[in-house]
């Protein structure tokens, strides 16, 4: 049997792991799935909301955007998205940005994020909380305690 020669030092992790995907030929495809992932960071989530990758194909990204003004808007950010990414990215993945109308999905909105809707409050509800916050001497507690019962009762269930 063979005896392998000896490593001069020790090699770190990732560099095998990279070392391992170039020879598989797979390292670009992974940075390029990576577009995903980041997208919603990168251009913020206004443009998220309004823009979402397709494919890249040969460096060439193709953005789904939902509408014209938005179109014309991404438009004049290409070049500014296109470095962007490609700083996250560590390298020249996205040589061009292709713009395509298109549908776009809307990103999950947790619970958390999403507004409370708000019931409208009645006379009899607001002039009940004046004569409950009536009771109060302190002005400021007085004024703190009717907007903690007016929101209170503006939130739906």
């Amino acid at each position: 049997m063979a005896k392998r020669s000896r490593m001069r030092h020790p090699r770190l992790l990732s560099d095998l792991l990279e070392d391992g995907l170039k020879e598989l030929g797979i390292a670009g495809r992974l940075r390029e799935a990576a577009i995903w992932r980041i997208w919603p960071e990168v251009v913020g989530p206004a443009v998220a909301s309004r823009a979402q990758p397709l494919r890249i194909i040969d460096g060439a990204l193709t953005v789904a955007v939902s509408s014209g003004p938005w179109m014309q808007e991404l438009s004049f950010l290409k070049e500014m998205i296109k470095q962007k990414l490609n700083a996250r990215l560590g390298g020249e993945v996205v040589r061009d940005i292709l713009l395509r109308s298109g549908k776009v999905a809307q990103p999950v909105v947790s619970a958390e994020e999403s507004a409370p809707l708000k019931n409208k409050l009645t006379e009899h509800q607001l002039q009940m909380i004046e004569e409950q916050a009536a009771t109060i001497s302190d002005a400021e507690t007085r004024r703190a305690f009717a907007e903690l019962m007016k929101s209170s009762l503006e939130l739906k269930r």
